[in-house]
């Protein structure tokens, strides 16, 4: 019994010693140290020290577009519903979100925020959106807003009508909307963030798919012309400050060094959605998405 546990007890100390710096499992508590090996539905528990840094930051950068709550108002949307928000843990989707460079109070571009105050805005962030959950029974899950004027800013000032048809075998039409997603939210989050989660990638949004398929019809792609030679259209392999890789519809990779004389056309059949994050309304949102439950 006696060499049995020293076995045990011997080789219980050689894991510890194997096992990485720190390791200490799943910070599924939320301390400000990144998602730990969360998984993408587990609830981030919000630390309530790196809530009140996040909302120093949020009411110095973000309050006069978002409003105090983060309920939007004139001037930005509503975080507490938006998609980037609700999928993040611990910066998981945020930091990248802001990354790409969002305009602040300050005038300053929110790329420069650092990993911990992007960290404490999300704790801030989830905070709102708990609190929106405990204020009303039905959560974030209930929409409001007004079908005739969700009607009229789709055929109006929201230009939606442009590209979408509320007929039944048109291109992008959003015929029988309503069906396909029966829930308010994820009509709203299908409204907002229709190629997926977020504003589009940097490498091609789509494109074939690895199987191989037909393309996406949300796919990003450019259009490259050199100096001296045809012009190569196709979806983004790589593309960089001095490269640049393009896959023709045959499935051919053509690389070219970046110069001044090769001209760069980028394709975003999104980028209607995309620039319409920047200045929608609260209020256009919820007339929308009840405009578009109407819409059998």
């Amino acid at each position: 019994m006696t060499r049995l546990f020293a076995v045990a007890l011997l080789a219980a100390v050689t894991l510890l010693a194997q096992r990485p710096q720190g390791a200490s499992g799943p910070a599924r508590g939320g301390a400000r140290g990144g998602n730990g090996g969360v998984g993408p539905y587990d609830k981030q528990v919000v630390d309530a020290a790196a809530a009140d840094l996040g909302r120093t930051l949020y009411a110095a950068e973000c309050v006069d577009c978002h409003g105090p709550t983060a309920h939007g108002s004139d001037k930005g949307a509503n975080l507490v519903r938006s998609d980037v928000v609700l999928k993040d843990r611990f910066g998981s989707q945020l930091g990248p979100f802001l990354k790409k460079g969002h305009p602040l109070q300050s005038k300053k571009s929110s790329a420069d925020l650092t990993s911990d105050q992007v960290v404490n805005l999300s704790h801030f962030l989830k905070q709102r959106v708990d609190d929106a959950l405990k204020r009303s029974p039905t959560g974030i899950n209930k929409v409001t807003g007004d079908a005739a004027a969700g009607k009229a800013y789709f055929n109006g000032e929201g230009k939606c009508a442009t590209c979408h048809a509320l007929t039944e075998g048109t291109p992008r039409t959003l015929f029988a909307i309503s069906a396909k997603y029966p829930d308010s939210v994820n009509l709203q989050q299908a409204l907002l963030f229709p190629g997926g989660g977020g504003r589009g990638g940097g490498r091609g949004g789509g494109g074939r798919g690895a199987a191989g398929g037909a393309p996406s019809p949300n796919a990003v792609t450019i259009t490259i012309t050199p100096p001296d030679g045809p012009a190569v259209t196709g979806d983004i392999v790589q593309l960089d400050d001095f490269d640049v890789q393009v896959r023709d519809a045959d499935g051919k990779v053509t690389h070219f060094t970046r110069t001044p004389a090769l001209k760069i056309v980028k394709h975003d059949p999104l980028a209607a959605h995309h620039e319409m994050l920047d200045h929608l309304k609260s209020s256009d949102i919820h007339n929308l998405v009840v405009y578009l439950e109407t819409v059998k």
